[in-house]
């Protein structure tokens, strides 16, 4: 019995670090040869649907939104960005600088989201790709140069008609 309970306790332990350790700080990795913060972007591709044919939309814009945290890891506030419009082959573009921040504070729980579409007759937002409850940035890479961590997201769907859930 007290073998259960202690084997419960460190599982419980090692859960709980496994939670913590997911936690994904955005703008928090450095350039080993400058030493300064590697600011973060996110790309993605924006389309319409219209029955069985898609196409890409151009001007339409995403929404990154991220929790603003302090150095001990407490949520201040909730940030938002805007991507660049999307170019004719509805790809977008959306930046966060490390200065944009206050010494001490970081950027976590960034999700991506469709935002607006330019065409009147596709323009209601479609969950493909969590594009309306909001997909997590969790997966990245570091540009050869060092410019960018780079987060992909997408691609999203507009259709011309309303999508319940």
């Amino acid at each position: 019995m007290a073998f259960s309970r202690l084997s419960f306790a460190a599982s419980l332990v090692v859960f709980s670090s496994l939670i913590i350790s997911s936690v994904a700080y955005y703008g928090d990795e450095a350039d080993p040869e400058t030493g300064k913060l590697i600011p973060v972007a996110v790309e993605g591709v924006i389309m319409c649907k219209s029955g069985d044919k898609s196409y890409p939309i151009q001007g339409a814009t995403a929404r990154i939104s991220c929790v603003k945290t302090d150095v001990y890891g407490k949520e201040i506030v909730p940030i938002s960005i805007m991507s660049s419009k999307t170019d004719s082959k509805g790809y977008f573009f959306a930046t966060l600088f490390p200065s944009e921040l206050r010494a001490g504070k970081m950027v976590t729980k960034c999700k991506a989201f469709l935002y607006q579409s330019p065409i009147e007759d596709c323009d209601f937002p479609t969950d493909v790709n969590r594009g309306v409850r909001g997909q997590s940035l969790t997966k990245y890479r570091v540009l050869e140069d060092k410019s960018f961590k780079l987060y992909w997201a997408g691609p999203f769907f507009y259709t011309s008609e309303p999508t319940y859930y």
